[in-house]
């Protein structure tokens, strides 16, 4: 999608000395204060999106998710340095941005994630004995479907390492869960949602300084905690799940994901190939109010195999 030419053309006249001479203006290069507002959202909407609204920028992620347990403040001290996934995960998201002021932008997106097995296979079906719930069940995996998924992003907190901008943003959640545990006792851990979700983009200066481009290839870190998912049924069990995923901005945009991702977003989501076309008023779609939303309309499924 994003190819850049570096070399132009010349065309001969019928005077076969005489050469159109080019006329083109060099565009100077940029020389961005990150520490001034509308130099810093510039750089930022490079890394995160892209200064020309028309471009759809789709960003992948894999990684795996981990189960940990509270210790018992009573019981005896277990040393530990590693733990095993019990699931693996990969997504993407696919977003445009509005300008809406020379220091902010609106990013509307719509984002995919789903759930594999260590053998890297998209699953349906998972044993919530893997997380301690006893008894344990086969439960229907229910994949993330988030639409929508908007911001208005002003000037990013980022550090400099060498010749790359590391953009940093740590998000902390709390506010009233969709799925009060007095209502869905089996899918909710409490009254109140919690979750931590930390964010690197990685971006080069020299590509954010090159007035070419109005989208720059960058690398992802992101990490998360929080509660068990809705659909593992694991109630109100100790405990907390911790996902840690790397990625980075597909240049080629949808058609640049992995085969059975797409294959997937194809036969079940074919509108998430592009990014929403016009912002929704309303609250952004998360796992917990997709949740709700299918436990509601009854197109939850209660079995699995």
């Amino acid at each position: 999608m994003f190819i850049f030419s570096l070399l132009a053309c010349m065309k001969q006249t019928e005077n076969p000395i005489a050469v159109q001479q080019d006329t083109s203006v060099e565009k100077e290069q940029l020389f961005l204060d990150l520490d001034t507002e509308q130099d810093n959202i510039t750089a930022f909407i490079k890394t995160r999106g892209s200064l020309n609204p028309e471009d759809e920028i789709v960003y992948y992620w894999d990684g795996y998710i981990y189960q940990s347990d509270f210790a018992d403040p009573e019981s005896s001290p277990v040393t530990s340095y590693y733990s095993d996934p019990i699931l693996k995960f990969e997504g993407f998201n696919i977003a445009r941005f509005e300008k809406v002021s020379e220091t902010e932008y609106q990013m509307l997106t719509r984002e995919i994630t789903v759930y594999k097995n260590l053998q890297d296979r998209i699953i349906d079906c998972w044993s919530n004995s893997r997380i301690g719930v006893s008894p344990s069940e086969a439960v229907p995996v229910v994949h993330v479907q988030n639409d929508p998924v908007n911001f208005y992003l002003n000037a990013g907190s980022y550090r400099e390492l060498g010749d790359t901008i590391a953009w940093n943003m740590e998000i902390f959640l709390a506010y009233p869960s969709p799925l009060d545990f007095e209502d869905h006792p089996q899918f909710s851990a409490s009254k109140t949602y919690q979750s931590v979700e930390l964010f690197d983009f990685f971006s080069k200066r020299a590509d954010l300084e090159n007035p070419d481009l109005d989208t720059v290839p960058t690398y992802i870190s992101w990490s998360r905690v929080g509660q068990y998912l809705p659909w593992m049924k694991a109630g109100q069990k100790d405990g907390f799940l911790v996902y840690h995923a790397q990625g980075y901005k597909v240049l080629e945009g949808f058609d640049g994901l992995p085969e059975d991702l797409k294959e997937w977003t194809i036969n079940n989501v074919p509108e998430y190939q592009h990014p929403p076309e016009s912002a929704i008023n309303g609250s952004n779609m998360t796992s917990w109010r997709y949740m709700n939303k299918i436990l509601t309309d009854g197109t939850y499924p209660e079995e699995c195999e």
